[in-house]
């Protein structure tokens, strides 16, 4: 029989498949036993310890540190800026180069080392590495290009410093305008938008070896209060959810994400009404479980924030967590979190196992979990920080795609009064609140003509007096806005100054829009990190044309997508 040229290459090609498959099986097989194999090996005590992520205070190894992973065996830790854990790159790679040392050399396993690294308003590391803009500036730019390679360059950094887990990216859809923790932290109000963003970033945080995390499932986007304080309770019903809210969870999930943060918020619709907190829903756990067969880590957010410690105290809350169907418990830099803390919640799970409140068989399952989230961490054959490559970090070529991404992003909403560009030959007011005078520092690099007045971001009758003085209303002007639906006496000084003569500026979160009716034009940054106020300085001289789209509908005023290309 004559075998033709095209079924050779089509029994090449399957016979390819079947031996990828074989070594694809072979390897999982190999890695299982050795999983099963350290398993078994374990005590209930290091068992336990593996669930539990703590944070510590300061630039290095402390001895209550060293403890909490010679003799708590601890799975993981969190570093925070707030808690002085993250100086320079070379002081953090210093630091888990002493704790990975600090548990190789107590025979412990070695623990993955987390940070909240989302880019703009939240990140830990701002010196030394590639900051980019957040994620509804990347929302505004619609580029799935950009956002691949801002987790590639944010991936390899934190790998080199041997950061082995990001809690990002945030794919909350942020229905709410008000919503006041979430906000310029998600891709926009478009879950399709949210997805395609969030789902770009899996595959380059895999390729060095760092686990990135979908949070705040099932959804933070819609909240009206903030979970660090209070408890927000989500009242919208499953369809409406499983259209909006759990779209961006499912796609994630779909494609491989490796972890889940829970959120702290209670959403009766999927809890049979009750009102415990996702996290401490074995209901709402589920889905991600059984509905959608998700076998990756199921993280808590800090359990120590208000909406969990205020009510059930940060041991019990613990136990409930886990027998809901969390695999790791987070005890950030929160009220009640120091060591003396986490090493009580530490004997409640055990006493829970020992008494049998928790099955040791369900503490197994979650401890095998994070031992093959370790595997695809390569912490067993690489834990320590790669010193020979750090000075890779906040390389040119990074710079370039975090400028391009504030380029790309920002928006120019409304220019009826053809106030921009402005001249650069003329001096132009522009009020600013002295809480954020480094970025308006900035600024003036590249608008020179602008003439400062800086003002308590709530500021004082004097302060207004003498403001009003020197400016008039019918002056043209710029205001910078922050936040408005917090800073509501920032909100009245722009009111009695604001007309069509003025240009505000969005500093932060679009919505500030709403919170103003008379302007003569309008431009969103979506933050202010340094190539954010590059970009708002070319966009306020003309340098560049403006490009972003609004990710989120302004209700009443701008629809979803709504962005002027031309001055």
């Amino acid at each position: 029989m004559i075998i033709g040229k095209g079924f050779r290459l089509r029994f090449v090609g399957c016979l390819f498949m079947i031996l990828i498959f074989f070594f694809s099986a072979f390897g999982f097989a190999q890695d299982n036993y050795e999983i099963e194999n350290i398993l078994s090996k374990m005590s209930l005590e290091e068992k336990v310890g593996q669930v539990i992520f703590g944070f510590f205070r300061g630039p290095v190894l402390t001895p209550e540190l060293e403890e909490m992973i010679r003799d708590y065996h601890l799975g993981g830790i969190i570093l925070y800026s707030s808690a002085g854990n993250t100086e320079s790159p070379i002081q953090v790679a210093s630091l888990i180069n002493a704790v990975q040392y600090c548990a190789e050399k107590h025979r412990q396993i070695p623990p993955l080392v987390s940070i909240d690294q989302e880019g703009g308003l939240v990140a830990r590391l701002t010196e030394g590495v590639t900051v980019f803009p957040g994620n509804m500036a990347l929302g505004a730019t619609r580029n799935t290009e950009l956002a691949k390679k801002a987790a590639e360059i944010c991936a390899r950094e934190l790998r080199i410093l041997g950061i082995t887990l990001n809690f990002a990216p945030v794919v909350d859809v942020n229905s709410n305008p008000a919503n006041p923790i979430i906000g310029i932290r998600s891709f926009g109000s478009d879950p399709e938008i949210v997805s395609t963003l969030g789902a770009t970033m899996i595959e380059p945080y895999k390729k060095e070896r760092v686990l990135c995390t979908a949070k705040h499932f099932p959804g933070h986007g819609d909240a009206g209060i903030d979970s660090h304080t209070g408890l927000p309770f989500i009242n919208r019903s499953r369809e409406d959810l499983e259209k909006v809210e759990l779209v961006p969870f499912l796609q994630m999930v779909q494609n491989g994400v490796p972890a889940v943060m829970s959120a702290h918020i209670v959403v009766p619709d999927l809890s049979e009404g009750d009102d415990f907190p996702a996290t401490l829903s074995k209901e709402i756990l589920s889905i991600l479980r059984d509905d959608w067969g998700f076998n990756g880590l199921i993280i808590t957010d800090s359990m120590g924030m208000g909406a969990i410690d205020q009510r059930w105290g940060m041991e019990e809350a613990s136990i409930l967590a886990f027998q809901a169907g969390a695999d790791v418990l987070l005890f950030g830099a929160d009220k009640n979190h120091e060591p003396a803390e986490q090493k009580a919640v530490y004997q409640a799970l055990l006493g829970a196992v020992q008494t049998g409140r928790i099955r040791e068989s369900r503490l197994d399952e979650s401890v095998k979990r994070i031992l093959y989230a370790k595997t695809d961490a390569a912490v067993f054959s690489n834990s320590y920080p790669d010193f020979a490559n750090i000075d890779e970090l906040a390389s040119p070529e990074s710079y370039k795609i975090a400028r391009e991404i504030a380029m790309q992003s920002i928006t120019l909403i409304k220019n009826s009064e053809h106030l921009l560009p402005i001249d650069k030959q003329v001096s132009i007011p522009i009020i600013w609140p002295k809480d954020y005078e480094k970025s308006l520092q900035l600024l003036l690099k590249n608008c020179p003509n602008l003439k400062p007045f800086l003002l308590s971001i709530e500021p004082s009758d004097e302060e207004r007096k003498a403001l009003r003085e020197k400016i008039q209303k019918n002056d043209m002007k710029i205001i910078a806005c922050y936040d408005l639906h917090r800073n509501t006496q920032w909100k009245e000084l722009v009111d009695s100054l604001s007309n069509e003569k003025t240009i505000l500026i969005a500093m932060r979160s679009p919505y500030d829009f709403l919170k103003v009716t008379d302007y003569g034009a309008a431009i969103a940054t979506y933050g202010d990190r340094p190539v954010s106020i590059e970009a708002l300085g070319c966009i306020l001289k003309g340098e560049i044309q403006p490009n972003g789209q609004l990710p989120v509908e302004l209700p009443g005023q701008y629809q979803l997508g709504w962005g002027l290309k031309e001055f």
